[in-house]
């Protein structure tokens, strides 16, 4: 009997690692303002995560020539921040724009923020926002638009194995250290005009099922795209790959557009497939026109 009930119970405790636990948001800011760090796992988060509720704030105010003033609420998050396997029913509010009262909000953090295997059902908004430590988001299925333009990181930063599955937008984002997408899916626009990477970049086996934008995105080293797939339009326009790319086994199934893009050793290419039309006008690889670099390089 006793050999039964241990058998039943090893059967069902692994079950119970996968159950959620359902908590209010309110609950999460509360600990935030009690100056609590934040773990969750296992737990399915209802209602907005809006860190404008947050206490630890202050305001900002920039004088415009013929109009009222521009407010900026800068909002402290200073607890540690990690969620493991949860599911977000609302929103996550870290930038909100009320134009109607020319007010500006923003959640900075301050300590290290760890978002893994997580499933986003609304808005992920991160506009604006700085991430003073450590920042990962590995594994995470966002539902609906992934807003981290402008944000700015202080370490290398994990976005592996993640699907987006509405629009990506890194637009005008900082990456000081290496930053690694590997196998993430982007089924919507994946932006990343003007993003500046200082490391290393990783986007090895990626799926750009959309608008790949990568026009003006500033690198200052390689860039490694091996293996992935571009399935709709690849923008590379005036990009410069200042320390190396990688194109191995990568398939551009449409318009892949590098016109004014500047490339510098190592370039790898080997099997590299162009199924749609392509553009290297006005592209070079240190100093050569790109087309004379292949043919020198055949």
């Amino acid at each position: 009997m006793k050999s039964r009930i241990l058998t039943i119970l090893f059967t069902v405790l692994p079950l119970f690692a996968y159950l959620q636990v359902k908590v209010d948001a309110q609950e999460i800011i509360s600990k935030i303002n009690n100056g609590e760090d934040i773990f969750y796992e296992n737990t399915t988060i209802h209602g907005d995560l809006d860190l404008r509720l947050i206490n630890d704030v202050e305001k900002e105010s920039e004088w415009e020539f013929f109009s009222q003033d521009n407010i900026s609420y800068i909002y402290h998050v200073r607890s540690v921040i990690k969620f493991v396997n949860c599911v977000f029913q609302g929103k996550v509010i870290g930038y909100w724009n009320d134009d109607r009262k020319d007010e500006l909000h923003i959640a900075n953090f301050h300590k290290n923020v760890d978002f893994e295997k997580c499933t986003f059902k609304d808005d992920f908004w991160v506009k604006y926002s700085n991430f003073y430590k450590k920042a990962t988001f590995p594994e995470n299925i966002f539902e609906k638009n992934a807003l981290f333009k402008y944000a700015v990181f202080s370490s290398g930063v994990n976005f592996s194995n993640s699907v987006f599955q509405e629009e990506a937008n890194f637009k005008y984002a900082r990456f000081p250290e290496n930053a690694d997408f590997e196998y993430s899916l982007f089924e919507e626009l994946a932006n990343f005009k003007y993003t500046k990477f200082k490391g290393q970049v990783n986007f090895k086996h990626c799926n750009f099922k959309k608008l790949a934008y990568f026009k003006y995105t500033e690198l200052s080293d390689f860039i490694d795209f091996s293996e992935a797939r571009f399935s709709a339009e690849a923008i590379f326009k005036y990009i410069k790959f200042s320390n190396g790319v990688n194109f191995e086994n990568t398939v551009f199934e449409d318009f892949a557009d590098f016109k004014y893009a500047k490339f510098f050793d190592p370039i790898r290419l080997n099997n590299v497939a162009f199924n749609g039309t392509t553009s290297f006008k006005y592209a070079y690889v240190e100093g050569k026109e790109f087309v004379t670099y292949l043919l020198e390089n055949q």
